[in-house]
């Protein structure tokens, strides 16, 4: 490269430039998150699931997210205490109500 530059510890120099030279990822959070819903990947899988199959039972959902049955139980009571779907009748054979557009 042609730079004749000493290594140190931890620490290379090479081009230095003062400004533009930091970049930094700490994004403030009102704009990252405005205009998105505040959600994991897991739900958001959930939520394709259930627009897909109303019916489908948790270890359906399981199977077709990749994800354990204890983690979709677990997803899916968050999921309801936060309002973004519900169990109609809570029975066994009933339909996933998805509360949110997708």
């Amino acid at each position: 490269m042609g730079y004749q530059n000493e290594l140190k510890n931890r620490f290379v120099h090479v081009d230095y430039r003062e400004q533009g030279a930091i970049q930094s990822a700490n994004v403030p959070s009102s704009k990252s998150q405005k205009g998105t819903l505040k959600m994991s990947l897991e739900e958001i899988a959930i939520i394709k699931v259930l627009h897909e199959e109303p019916s489908a039972t948790q270890k359906r959902i399981a199977e077709l997210t990749g994800k354990s049955e204890r983690t979709i139980k677990r997803r899916t009571v968050e999921m309801q205490e936060k309002g973004l779907i519900r169990r109609e009748n809570g029975n066994r054979n009933d339909r996933w109500e998805v509360l949110i557009k997708p």
